[in-house]
This record gives structure tokens, C-alpha cells and sequence, in this order.
């Protein structure tokens, strides 16, 4: 199971850790999948130190997939660090069951694969990050 991507779900409160439990409720036990829920009273310097050092310890040279709920929430946020200072990051916004569980069965397959079955199975669902991005990566480089 090493070479399918891992899986980072990132949420305000307990959303991720219940997406995971729904699904492998469907679909069975999960591996290389890390939830970070963030919550009322949690540090955000903290946060974003856990998920730099999460990102680290699941990266096998295959890159990271992170899976969050809102564009614009400090889960996103802070992810949104990771897609812009490394370079085999994937984010999408707005995970779902459906679209979690689809990820799930793709999961062999490699990062831009894996990124192409989200836009084409899932356009209108969930939002890529990094495309939101680009233009403001763009920008900034122009100055």
C-alpha cells in the first residue's frame, strides 16, 4: 500500500475524522490517511507546525493529497502554505463522501492522475486550491 497517495483531511472540528470513519465504514480500513480537526481552541501556530510535520512524515516521494471543508478556513488556509512552498502538494476544498470515496478507490494511481479523476468525476464539487492560486502566485512573482 506504499505507493498510493497519501491522504491528509483537515477540518474545522470533528467533520475530517467523520468523513474517514464513513468511509471506512463503506469501504474498510484505511491506510496513510492523517486527520487534523482543528478546534475552538486550538493554537494556529500549532496547527500549522502539525501539518508541515504531517505532510513530512506521510510524503513518500509520491506526493500529498490534503482534503479540507471550506475555501478560506484556516484548515484551507494553512494548507494553502504547503501548495505554495512545495511542489507535490494537491489541495481540494469542500470533501465530501462522495467524492472522499472516490479518491479512495483511485488512490494507486499517481498525484496528477489522482488530481485529473477529481476535475473530471467531480467538477462542480470540490474546489482545487492550487488553480485558485496560481494567479496570485503569478502576480506576486511580477512584482
Amino acid at each position: 500500500m506504499s505507493s498510493q497517495i497519501p491522504i491528509i483531511l483537515a477540518s474545522h472540528g470533528p467533520f475530517a475524522q467523520g468523513l474517514l470513519e464513513c468511509a471506512e465504514m463503506l469501504i474498510g480500513s484505511q491506510e496513510n490517511i492523517s486527520v487534523i480537526s482543528i478546534q475552538r481552541e486550538s493554537n494556529i501556530n500549532e496547527v500549522k507546525k502539525h501539518l508541515f510535520e504531517t505532510y513530512q512524515h506521510v510524503n513518500k516521494g509520491n506526493g500529498v493529497l490534503i482534503l479540507v471543508d471550506l475555501l478560506g478556513g484556516s484548515p484551507c488556509n494553512l494548507a494553502s502554505e504547503l501548495v505554495i512552498t512545495q511542489n507535490d502538494v494537491v489541495l481540494y476544498c469542500g470533501i465530501n463522501v462522495p467524492t472522499f470515496l472516490e479518491i479512495l478507490s483511485n488512490r494507486d494511481l499517481p498525484l496528477h492522475e489522482l488530481h485529473q479523476v477529481i476535475n473530471d468525476v467531480f467538477p462542480d464539487s470540490c474546489i482545487n486550491v492550487g488553480e485558485q492560486l496560481k494567479p496570485l502566485a503569478q502576480n506576486d512573482s511580477e512584482l
